[in-house]
């Protein structure tokens, strides 16, 4: 897994963009296997737990919503074994209900440093970042 905070937060990005081509496997690897870990994502689900969160992506990368997921105003604070980023993602051009849509979300990412690296513990995104 990632070496770095930087590196575990850029891999998420990429790894969501392969999900949003179908392709949940990457996103995957970059959740903690461990049991603790939650999920609050843009369309209202919340979610505790490795297996419902492996649901979610799973079920997300079914609906192929294409585009991308470029990020701006990344912050990024790191102690010894845990971590966090923010900033604010920008969804653009994606497939949802049949309509090409854009979206604004801001978003806060939590990493723990585990034996192989930093893992992800916590994804939250919200639609408050409007402008």
């Amino acid at each position: 897994m990632s070496a770095s905070l930087q590196q575990a937060h850029n891999d998420l990005y990429s790894a969501l963009n392969d999900m949003l081509a179908g392709n949940a496997a990457p996103v995957l690897a970059v959740w903690s296997p461990a049991d603790d870990v939650s999920y609050g994502g843009p369309f209202g689900e919340f979610a505790h737990g490795r297996a419902p969160i492996t649901a979610i992506f799973e079920e997300v990368a079914k609906r192929n919503l294409q585009g991308e997921i470029v990020v701006t105003d990344v912050t990024t604070v790191e102690g010894t074994d845990i971590g966090y980023t923010t900033c604010i993602e920008h969804g653009n051009n994606h497939v949802i209900d049949g309509e090409t849509v854009n979206l604004k979300h801001r978003a806060t990412n939590i990493f723990r440093k585990e034996t192989d690296g930093w893992h992800l513990v916590h994804h939250h995104t919200d639609s408050s970042a409007t402008n």
